[in-house]
Order: C-alpha cells, then sequence, then structure tokens
C-alpha cells in the first residue's frame, strides 16, 4: 500500500482497514500503528497519522466520548496544532480566549494580574479555555474519521507482546454498565501492528506490559474538582476566566470552561478525607459564594489527586508512550493536555518519515532526547508554582502576598526549547540562534489570499527565507530533499519565486531579530535550524538530510510520494 506525508492529507478507507484486521497474513501486521487511548492526545496522533495514509486503529474502553471534562486549557502552540488538523473554524464557538488570569491573595485583593500577548508566537491568542467532550467530538468528527482512523469503541487492552517486525496486542471487551462504570466480559480479539502508541493514560497497560519504570517527582495533592453548567452564563460574567485563589484556608481555582461550562478546584486539606465530599451539602457549601443550587446543576464533583511523575523513557522497541503514559503534571501551569499534544506531534511526523522507508526507526530514539527534558521541566515549574499558590500557613501566605505586590507580574510562560535530538548544529562549531525554538506563525498573502502561514503556504516540514528566490543555490539532490518531505517553501519577498507578503511583518521581524536569512521548521511547529545568509542555506538543509539519515537523491525523488 503506498503512504504519503500527512501534508497531503490523503487517507485509507475503513473499508480496507477491516479487511486487513481480519487478515490471516502472519507476515503482514493488521495495522500500520495501533494506538491504545482515544482522548485528545491518542486522537490527536491517530489524525495525523492517518491523514499520511497510513493504517491506524485506536482502541478505547469507553463506547462513547467521555461526557465530563478533564483538562480545560490549552495554549498558543496548541491551537496551531488544531489548527492543521482543520478545526480552526469547527472550534471558533468553543475556545474562549484568556484575556487575563489573576490571583487573588490571602485578603482577597488582586495579588497579580498576568496578560497574555496578542497575538502569540503561533499565530492565536495566548491561551484558551475549552470544555473537553466539544474538543474529542470534533476532532473525531472531522480530523480522524475523514482520515480514514478505524476507532475500537468498549475495547481494554489486557496483553502486549513484542516481536522483531511487529506487536501483537489482547484486548477485550468492556460493557459499560452505566456512564463511567466498566465490566469485563469473555469475549477477546488480537490485533497486530507495526507499532504501538499508549496514549492510555496514568495506569498505562503499554507502559506497565513493556516494562518501563517512572519516576516520582514528589508533589502529591488531593482536590475536589466541582463542573457546573450554568442556566445563564452571563450571569456569572463578573467571575474571570482563569483565577486563582491563594487563601491559605482552602487555595481554590475558578475558571470558565468554554462557553457554557465553570469549574471549581478546592484544596482538600490534610485533616480532610475525599470522602468528606461525597455529601452534596459540603460541596454546595464551598460553592455559595460564586455559584447556588438555583443557578443550575453540578456535572461532576470528584476528588483527584494530582501526581508528578516521568516515564523513564517513551520508546522501548516498537512500543512509544505520549501524553499522561508518559508524565503526570500538577495542573497549576495548565500544561498536562499541552505536553501530552506535543508528544503527539513530536511523534507523528518522525513515526511518519520511519513507516514511509525515509528514515530508520533510530529516529524515534529522538523523542525521549526532545520531550524529556521539557516535559520535565514544566513539571517541576508546575510544583514550584503550587508551593506559591497553596501556601497554607496564614503567616507566610501574609509575607508572600506582601513580596508578590511589590513586583511586576512575570511575562507569559515561554516553555524550554530543545536542546537535543534532530536540531541543526553548524559545521563551524558555532551555535545556531534558533535551532529548537518554537517557531513564530505570522499572517501571509499570497494569489490573492490573506490568512495564517500554514493555511496559505503549507504545513509540514517548512523553510522560509527573507527574500529572494529560495531555491536559486541549490543543487538538484537538496531540492529532491525538499520535494521526498513536501516542504512547504517560502519567501518574504512578494516578487521572488515562491515569494508572500509579510501581512503583519512578524515573520520578518522574527528573522531580523535574530539576524538570520532562512528558517527550517519542522512539522511540530520547533525550527530545525536557521542560517544568516542564502549561500549557507545548502549546508542547512544537508544537516537535515544527515540529522534525519535520509538517502534522498535526485533520481530516487521522482519515486517518492
Amino acid at each position: 500500500m503506498t503512504t504519503k506525508s500527512y501534508l497531503s492529507g490523503s487517507s485509507v478507507s475503513n473499508e480496507d482497514l477491516e479487511i486487513n484486521m481480519t487478515s490471516d497474513n502472519a507476515h503482514e501486521p493488521d495495522f500500520d500503528v495501533v494506538i491504545v487511548g482515544y482522548g485528545p492526545v491518542g486522537q490527536a496522533l491517530a489524525a495525523l497519522l492517518g491523514r499520511a495514509g497510513h493504517r491506524v486503529a485506536v482502541f478505547e474502553r469507553f463506547s462513547a466520548i467521555y461526557r465530563l471534562p478533564r483538562a480545560v486549557h490549552i495554549d498558543h502552540e496548541i491551537m496551531r496544532l488544531l489548527q492543521s488538523l482543520g478545526l480552526s473554524e469547527v472550534l471558533a464557538e468553543e475556545m474562549v480566549p484568556v484575556d487575563d488570569y489573576r490571583w487573588f491573595g490571602a485578603d482577597g485583593e488582586l495579588l497579580l494580574r498576568f496578560e497574555p500577548r496578542s497575538p502569540a508566537p503561533s499565530g492565536w491568542e495566548g491561551d484558551y479555555m475549552f470544555f473537553q467532550p466539544e474538543l474529542e467530538r470534533a476532532i473525531d468528527d472531522h480530523a480522524c474519521v475523514p482520515a480514514g482512523v478505524t476507532v475500537g469503541r468498549g475495547w481494554a487492552a489486557e496483553g502486549l507482546e513484542q516481536f522483531d517486525e511487529r506487536v501483537e496486542l489482547t484486548l477485550r471487551r468492556v460493557n459499560e454498565e452505566e456512564p463511567g462504570r466498566l465490566a469485563l466480559t469473555g469475549e477477546t480479539r488480537r490485533v497486530s501492528a507495526r507499532w504501538v502508541v499508549g496514549a492510555d493514560g496514568a495506569n498505562s497497560l503499554v507502559r506497565e506490559a513493556s516494562g518501563i519504570t517512572r519516576r516520582d517527582l514528589g508533589f502529591q495533592e488531593r482536590w475536589l474538582v466541582v463542573d457546573a453548567e450554568p442556566h445563564d452564563l452571563a450571569a456569572l460574567a463578573h467571575l474571570p476566566i482563569a483565577s486563582q485563589l491563594c487563601d491559605p484556608a482552602r487555595p481554590t481555582t475558578v475558571v470558565q470552561s468554554g462557553p457554557r461550562h465553570r469549574r471549581w478546584e478546592f484544596m482538600v486539606l490534610p485533616d480532610e478525607q475525599a470522602s468528606d465530599f461525597e455529601d452534596p451539602e459540603r460541596v454546595w457549601a464551598l460553592l455559595e459564594p460564586w455559584y447556588r443550587p438555583q443557578d443550575g446543576p453540578l456535572t461532576r464533583s470528584a476528588v483527584y489527586e494530582f501526581r508528578s511523575m516521568l516515564a523513564d523513557q517513551m520508546r522501548k522497541g516498537r512500543a512509544l508512550l505520549v501524553g499522561d503514559a508518559a508524565h503526570l503534571t500538577p495542573p497549576f501551569l495548565g500544561q498536562g493536555l499541552c505536553s501530552g499534544l506535543r508528544d503527539a506531534a513530536n511523534l507523528a511526523w518522525k513515526l511518519d518519515l520511519v513507516l514511509r522507508g525515509l528514515a530508520a526507526a533510530e529516529l524515534l530514539d529522538t523523542i525521549d532526547a526532545e520531550r524529556q527534558p521539557q516535559n520535565e521541566a514544566i513539571i517541576r515549574l508546575a510544583i514550584e508554582l503550587g508551593k506559591v499558590l497553596c501556601q497554607l500557613d496564614p503567616q507566610a501566605a501574609a509575607e508572600r502576598d506582601a513580596m508578590l505586590r511589590q513586583v511586576d507580574a512575570p511575562p507569559p510562560l515561554d516553555l524550554p526549547a530543545l536542546s537535543a535530538g534532530v536540531l541543526h548544529r553548524p559545521v563551524d562549531g558555532g551555535s545556531d540562534p534558533l535551532a529548537g525554538a518554537l517557531s513564530v506563525q505570522g499572517l501571509v498573502r499570497s494569489a490573492g489570499r490573506e490568512g495564517r502561514f500554514d493555511d496559505v503556504v503549507g504545513r509540514g516540514f517548512q523553510l522560509i527565507v527573507a527574500g529572494g528566490d529560495p531555491l536559486a543555490l541549490l543543487s538538484s539532490e537538496q531540492r529532491a530533499l525538499i520535494g521526498a518531505l513536501d516542504m512547504s517553501v517560502a519567501s518574504l519577498d512578494p516578487a521572488a519565486p515562491g515569494g508572500v507578503g509579510d501581512v503583519d511583518g512578524r515573520l520578518t521581524a522574527w528573522l531580523t531579530e535574530h539576524n538570520v536569512y532562512a528558517v527550517l521548521v519542522r512539522p511540530d511547529f520547533y525550527v530545525f535550524g536557521s542560517c544568516p545568509s542564502a549561500g549557507e542555506l545548502p549546508e542547512l538543509l544537508d544537516a537535515l538530510r544527515s540529522q534525519l539519515q535520509l538517502t534522498v537523491t535526485s533520481t530516487t525523488a521522482g519515486a517518492l510520494p
């Protein structure tokens, strides 16, 4: 079966997939990739790989999209990922931009006010609040279904075996006796794939069956999470979109989760038990300052334990981990889901190249080098932030408030750049000012069309130059590399071949700020590398070929998709 890069948007039909599922050919796996877990991380990975034309199946315990929210926040980088899946317009009414984030001190007065950049580097608002079931429906309906992804609902993974060329996954049928309560049945099935990905959460079967251990980074707290669907959300318009009450009597989070829902999170104090909050009256007593029974129903009230865990590796043999299967992050940065979706974006383009035969499986080892340091940094920062927000000693809280009121609010969060992996290392031994940084997406105009760069020029690998013809000094092999990777190429000179108008000037300003002529961006939006002049662009492309260990020539490129 011929596959194409996910830039092409090609897909495999469900009919083809059903035929493969029943194949008795032991040498041909049923699928290219099997994903365990169909939350947003598993969905996004499935959609990206399905759009590449790969045979993808996902298996999920629940028979339908889980009706209760979990994550409520994504940032601009993840909005760009959703944009790449064609979901911008679909989700336009479901994403609530965060215009500010407010902290209130022990006295109830404003402590700090954070105002995000607009637009953020990825071309969107810095942060959004949403209702997770709506996000999952959108990805399922508008990204996974068109990509030909097979979804097996009501199947729990219970066994995994790895072989030289494939993995075999044992699944057991699950009956959902009532929402959220599952019962195993006696029906089992076995499927095979070239690769298996665990997107199956904190208690990952894929992680456990693969023998991957994990570390506890030292944070463990219980919080009561309460979600509500107000009759009249406008009546609560006086509440901030996102806020944190740094009250030593009980630290509390108050946010709006999408256009129709509200969430409160209350710290469970050391002398309290989770069972204390099984009494609805206890929950309503906590909500009383903001919300009462006549305001609308509660959709969920439950105590959760927030942890900080990091898997020791994200790949072992033909098994890979993404999302909560690989890392658990305290909620104070709102980066748990974001980190998982970054994992999916990173894995998708690398697995695509491996499945297409353009890169060796060793490319997948770079996932650890790239994702683990950033994930650990996010977890540790969230832990430190939690220590500030959740101070239970009144005297210490008063001292904290006095200190914070003397300083300016810190700038918007910038995540650590990638420091290892598939990154440009100049041959002269110098440093590349942009290698590993998150790229910028600006507004551009081409052929009478104006919009965000990815929509107008193209997604996937991107080569952006300050001016002139980007291809002028390239050899036939370098041009073949661009073709084999379906690389989108643009000059910021509208008069040049492949030229676009830099409508908002952000891309030009970005290149100028770092004194570079060209940037080469990876499909996960991180910069592979840059170069200061047109004459050094051939070396930049050769470095990409070397880093990916690709064998592409002008004669073989024509046979590539």
